[in-house]
C-alpha cells in the first residue's frame, strides 16, 4: 500500500509586533531555518560579527520577546542552550521563499541537528574556498529540482544529515555528513550505503558517532551491503569520529579506526582540497570550538564580552 504523505498547512501570518525586522534580524530567521538550531556565538559570526555581546543579547532577546525564536532546554549529550524558530519565524522565512515544497521547521533532536550543524560547517564554514553546503533541513524541504540528480532520493531514500560539494575545474568532491547518538535500524544503513555509493558519489562520509560499540555495528551493516563483508573498501571512504573527541577538537578529531584512522576531519578536507587544486593553507587557523562549544554559557561571558555590559537570559 502506497503511503500516503503528510499534509503541511500554512498559517496565516499574523503580526505580534509593530518593529520592522532588521536584515540582521532576517539573516537570524533564515539561518535557523537552513540549520535548525544554534548557539548565540553562532548567530554573533552569521549576523553580528561587529556588534558587543551585550548588543547581541539584547537583539536575541527582542527576538525571543516578539516569539520568532526561543531557547530549547539543555540535554544530556549537550552543555549548549540552542536557539531555534518558532512558528512565527518560520511564517517570516515563508514571507521571502517560494522554493520551499514542505513546510518544515521543528526541531526533534537537538543535540544531533546541532552536532551535525557543527560537524558540517566546521572549519571550511569561514574558509574563502567555493563550496556549497546542502542541509538535512533542504533536502526534506526544498524541491527535487533544486539538487543534482540524486541529491534528493524518492521516497524512503536516505536523506543524510548534510552533504557538502566542493567544485572543481574538472572534477568535484562531495562529503557527506552523518551523526549517530544511538543505533538505527539495520536497513536504514543499507540505505546510506545505496546512497553514497551510487545515488552521491560521495569522495568522504564523516560519520560522528556517540561509542565505538555504535560504530563497529554500522559498519558491520556497511559492509555487507557495500563489499559482502569485507570493511576495509568501506573504511577508505567513511571515517568515524568520537562525539566527545569532537566536542574537544572540531575538526581536529581523529579517525577511530580503519585506513584512515589518525586522520583528522580537518586534514581529511585539505586532502580533498588540494585534490581540487584549491588552496587549503588557511583550513584550521581559527578556533572553531569556542564559537560551537563555548565554555561559558551565559550570553555575558561569549566571545567578545566587553566589561561592565552585564546581561543574563530569563
Amino acid at each position: 500500500m502506497r503511503r500516503r504523505k503528510p499534509q503541511f498547512k500554512r498559517r496565516r501570518y499574523k503580526a505580534s509586533s509593530t518593529r520592522r525586522l532588521s536584515s540582521s534580524d532576517l539573516t537570524v530567521l533564515d539561518f535557523l531555518w537552513t540549520w535548525k538550531v544554534a548557539t548565540t556565538p553562532i548567530l554573533r559570526e552569521v549576523a553580528y560579527k561587529r556588534k558587543s555581546a551585550w548588543w547581541i543579547y539584547k537583539s536575541l532577546r527582542r527576538l525571543r520577546v516578539e516569539k520568532y525564536i526561543e531557547l530549547l532546554p539543555r540535554g544530556k549529550n549537550l552543555g549548549q542552550e540552542l536557539w531555534t524558530l518558532t512558528d512565527h519565524g518560520f511564517e517570516i522565512v515563508l514571507m521571502d521563499r517560494d522554493d520551499i515544497k514542505e513546510y518544515r521547521y521543528r526541531v526533534h533532536a537537538p543535540a544531533h541537528d546541532y552536532l551535525g550543524t557543527c560537524l558540517q560547517l566546521g572549519d571550511l564554514w569561514q574558509l574563502n574556498v567555493e563550496k556549497n553546503f546542502l542541509t538535512e533541513q533542504m533536502l526534506t524541504s526544498l524541491a527535487p529540482s533544486n539538487f543534482p540528480k540524486g541529491f534528493r532520493p524518492e521516497d524512503g531514500g536516505h536523506i543524510p544529515d548534510g552533504l557538502t560539494i566542493l567544485p572543481g575545474n574538472i572534477n568535484q568532491a562531495v562529503i557527506g555528513y552523518e551523526v549517530d547518538l544511538n543505533l538505527k535500524d539495520p536497513s536504514r544503513y543499507r540505505r546510506t550505503a545505496h546512497y553514497y555509493k551510487y545515488d552521491v558519489g560521495a569522495s568522504l562520509v564523516v560519520w560522528l558517532v556517540k561509542n565505538m560499540w555504535i560504530a563497529n555495528k554500522i559498519i558491520e551493516q556497511l559492509a555487507e551491503y557495500s563489499h559482502g563483508g569485507d570493511v576495509n573498501p568501506v573504511l577508505a571512504r567513511f571515517a568515524f569520529i568520537l562525539v566527545d573527541d569532537f566536542k574537544q577538537r572540531v575538526w581536529g578529531a581523529e579517525v577511530v579506526i580503519g585506513p584512515l584512522k589518525g586522520q583528522s576531519i580537518r586534514k581529511m578536507h585539505a586532502n580533498l582540497l588540494q585534490n581540487l587544486g584549491k588552496d587549503n593553507s588557511k583550513i584550521g587557523q581559527k578556533e572553531m570550538r569556542d564559537i560551537f562549544f563555548p565554555k561559558f554559557r551565559s550570553p555575558q561571558k561569549t566571545t567578545g564580552y566587553v566589561k561592565g555590559e552585564e546581561a543574563s537570559f530569563d
